[in-house]
């Protein structure tokens, strides 16, 4: 079940979240630099985290969907759907970290908590049937 890098449905997912990061950037561009972030880095992170964001899933989904899961599997593509999924608002985060208040900083916190959160049961599962 993985998704090559030029399967038919990896392309068009790639083109829609390429789309959606230049919508996003087009009309968070003045929002984001009154927060001092750089629009241009956040669009470049958002654009090229992509591929590996459509990969990671395919992999990380096949990979629980095994009878054998191998937990290094889960991890490995656990870790890459994160970082993918993740990198572009972390920038934005530290980018903008001057202009932010606790309760933003609260809540960052508590949506990366409950995705690791997430991630860490899914792993725990994995080792406990593999």
């Amino acid at each position: 079940m993985n998704l090559p890098l030029g399967s038919k449905t990896c392309i068009p997912a790639m083109a829609f979240l390429w789309t959606y990061a230049v919508f996003k950037f087009l009309v968070g561009f003045n929002v984001l630099r009154a927060y001092g972030i750089n629009p241009w880095i956040f669009l470049f992170l958002d654009t090229v985290t992509v591929p590996t964001y459509i990969i990671g899933w395919s992999r990380l989904i096949a990979s629980m969907g095994e009878k054998n899961q191998a937990f290094r599997t889960v991890l490995k593509w656990s870790v890459v759907t994160f970082v993918s999924s993740t990198l572009p608002y972390l920038y934005a985060a530290w980018a903008g970290r001057q202009s932010h208040s606790k309760q933003v900083w609260f809540i960052l916190i508590m949506i990366l908590i409950v995705i690791l959160v997430g991630q860490l049961q899914k792993l725990w599962r994995t080792k406990l049937s593999g």
